[in-house]
C-alpha cells in the first residue's frame, strides 16, 4: 500500500492517510445570520461544501432547511453531512461540483430563488452562470479560510524527502498553502508522487495548473479517494 498524504483546508482525518490541515476555518457571522433569516417558502438550496454544513449547523441555522422545495449538494459525501444533521433526500448530482449542479438544474427545467452559502473563496463562475439563465441567487459568505501562519513541519519534511507515495488534494485552496510552505510552484518542483482529486471538475482544474492527470474516484468521497490512490499504481 501507498503512503498517502491528504491536504484539507479543514476537517476530520480520513482512514489511510495522514492529515495536513491547512487553513483555520472561522465562522462569518452576518452571513449566517443571513442563512438562518432566507425564506425558504418555494426556494432552493445549494450546498456545496461540507465546512458549511458544519458551520452552520454548529451555528443552529439549519432548522429551516428541510423547509426548501429542493435541496442540491456538490456531493455524497456533503449529502452525507447534510442528512447527519437531519436534512435527508438531499439530490447529489452526478458530475459533482458545480457543474452536476449547474446541469441538475437545467435537468428540472428549474427557476426562481436560490440560497447558495459558502466560503470566502469561493468560485463565482457558477453563480453568475445562474444568473444569467435568470435565478434569484442569494449567496451569503457563512465561513472564511484562513491559511495557517504555519505547517506540521515533520510532514512537510517527509514529504520533501520523498517518503509519500501519493498527495490526495483536498482543495486547491489547500494545494496553494501547502506548495507555498514548501516553497515550490508547481509539480516539477515536487518529488514525484501519484495525485488524487475527489471530482473532475477539481481534476479538470489541476491539469489546467500543468499537473499530471490525477486518480478521480467513482464516488466524490474523500474515504474513496484514499482507498483508491493508496492501491499499487498497476491496480
Amino acid at each position: 500500500m501507498r503512503r498517502v498524504l491528504l491536504l484539507r483546508p479543514g476537517g476530520e482525518p480520513v482512514p489511510g492517510a495522514d492529515l495536513l490541515v491547512t487553513h483555520r476555518i472561522v465562522p462569518a457571522p452576518f452571513g449566517i445570520a443571513a442563512t438562518r433569516t432566507f425564506d425558504p417558502a418555494g426556494a432552493i438550496l445549494v450546498v456545496s461544501s461540507r465546512a458549511t454544513v458544519d458551520v452552520l449547523a454548529a451555528a443552529g441555522a439549519v432548522a429551516a432547511f428541510p423547509s426548501f422545495r429542493l435541496v442540491l449538494t456538490a456531493g455524497a459525501g456533503t449529502a452525507a453531512a447534510l442528512d447527519g444533521v437531519g436534512v435527508g433526500s438531499c439530490v447529489a448530482p452526478v458530475p459533482p461540483g458545480a457543474v452536476g449542479i449547474l446541469a441538475e438544474l437545467a435537468r428540472r427545467g428549474e427557476t426562481g430563488r436560490i440560497l447558495w452559502p459558502r466560503g470566502s473563496d469561493a468560485d463565482d463562475a457558477a453563480v453568475d452562470e445562474l444568473r444569467s439563465r435568470g435565478f434569484d441567487v442569494t449567496t451569503p459568505v457563512v465561513y472564511l479560510k484562513e491559511p495557517l501562519s504555519a505547517l506540521d513541519e515533520e510532514i512537510l519534511r517527509a514529504f520533501r524527502a520523498g517518503e509519500y507515495d501519493a498527495l490526495a488534494i483536498g482543495s486547491l485552496a489547500a494545494l496553494d498553502v501547502f506548495l507555498d510552505a514548501l516553497g515550490a510552484t508547481g509539480p516539477a518542483d515536487l518529488p514525484p508522487v501519484r495525485f488524487g482529486v475527489v471530482g473532475p471538475e477539481t481534476a479538470r482544474l489541476l491539469v489546467k495548473r500543468g499537473f499530471p492527470e490525477p486518480v478521480v474516484p467513482k464516488r466524490p468521497l474523500l474515504t474513496d479517494l484514499i482507498a483508491l490512490i493508496a492501491l499499487p499504481k498497476e491496480a
